[in-house]
């Protein structure tokens, strides 16, 4: 009997659960991403440009 109660309740429990997660927010987080990364490369971008090509022609 209290194996039910236990069972009842946690399906209770998870049904109210969104199973598709934080889409928003993962959405959020990835546009602020790209965004912070461009305006870092639109400052720097000499800069980046000249580190990356200078590594290259280290390894290369």
């Amino acid at each position: 009997m209290k194996e039910m109660s236990i069972m009842r309740r946690l399906r209770q429990i998870t049904r109210g659960r969104d199973e598709r997660g934080d889409v928003p927010g993962w959405v959020m987080i990835t546009v602020m991403t790209i965004v912070i990364a461009s305006a870092i490369l639109a400052i720097f971008q000499q800069q980046v440009t000249s580190f990356l090509q200078d590594t290259l022609d280290t390894y290369m």
